[in-house]
């Protein structure tokens, strides 16, 4: 739950969330990045807080009415590192996507209940709902929403998450020695068949 200033009412119609990105420079640990975190989730009006110490990244949601960049900003280099906003996040598409793992159903009428009842979460732009997969993939507003919120809702089914675009990283592999269609379809089909894997 965010933290809100005391005495103010909260109105989850009319406050958006909105999320700027920072450059963090100064982090060697995970400490340092959960020194970051621990003061940016200080402040009021902040949602979601994720520091990343290999790329020197600070990503927060938060709520404008209640806390600007600048404050963010401040209380970052208050910790002892240098901070900078990125004008470039405000253009970046703020869709998410998250794979959930749902067990218990046994029916399409199981799936559809579950899709329909993630499409009317607000900020849920998409659900599709795989029965024989167990998987649900949900795109989302991240502006608006976070994975968390999404796993917290009750449909009356087990969920877990399996993979969300917030953490999804590439990698590129050379192979040597493949002749033939068949030599990639060998590779590639086992590493589809691993949860939360893109090829």
């Amino acid at each position: 739950m965010p933290n809100y200033p005391k005495g103010i009412f909260y109105d989850q119609e009319n406050n958006l969330q909105t999320s700027a990105l920072f450059s963090v420079m100064g982090m060697t640990c995970s400490a340092c990045a959960g020194s970051v975190e621990k003061a940016i989730k200080r402040l009021p009006g902040i949602n979601e807080a994720v520091v990343d110490v290999l790329n020197n990244r600070a990503h927060v949601v938060f709520y404008p009415s209640f806390v600007n960049e600048e404050t963010i900003r401040e209380t970052i280099e208050d910790v002892g590192f240098e901070a900078t906003l990125l004008e470039e996040d405000r253009n970046v598409n703020s869709t998410q996507v998250c794979r959930v793992r749902i067990k218990g159903m046994t029916c399409t009428s199981c799936s559809s209940t579950i899709e329909s009842a993630l499409k009317v979460i607000p900020g849920v732009q998409k659900a599709q709902v795989a029965l024989a997969t167990e998987v649900a993939e949900i795109h989302y507003d991240q502006k608006i929403l976070n994975y968390k919120k999404i796993l917290e809702k009750d449909t009356g089914f087990q969920a877990k998450l399996i993979s969300t675009g917030e953490d999804q990283s590439k990698i590129q592999l050379k192979v040597d020695g493949i002749t033939s269609e068949d030599s990639v379809r060998m590779i590639v089909n086992p590493l589809q068949e691993l949860p939360g894997v893109e090829c």
